[in-house]
């Protein structure tokens, strides 16, 4: 009687720790959720790094002593509108996102 309430008892207890090993807090099932958000995480860091060394570039080529003309040209035109005397301009509807 004393041997299957010890086998018993083990039984249960290896039950406890295997549940806890694969469903726990910190089990397999959780380890893999956060595999998962790691490597999301990790290209969302590489294009934040990208990001980074585009506006980089962007600084050098606007730094005073350095300022690359034709990149202030383009940058006027997209974001100030600007155009030259006699130039003609076309107007094209913009497409939205929602088509």
């Amino acid at each position: 009687m004393v041997s299957r309430l010890q086998a018993l008892g083990l039984s249960l207890l290896v039950l406890y720790f295997a549940y806890h090993a694969f469903a726990g807090e910190k089990g397999l099932g959780r380890w893999t959720d956060s595999q998962i958000e790691l490597e999301a995480k990790e290209r969302e860091l590489a294009s934040m790094q990208a990001e980074i060394e585009r506006l980089k570039v962007d600084i050098r080529r606007l730094t005073p002593g350095s300022v690359d003309p034709d990149y202030v040209e383009a940058l006027a035109r997209d974001k100030l509108a600007f155009v030259y005397p006699g130039e003609i301009v076309l107007l094209t509807p913009e497409r939205s996102s929602a088509n």
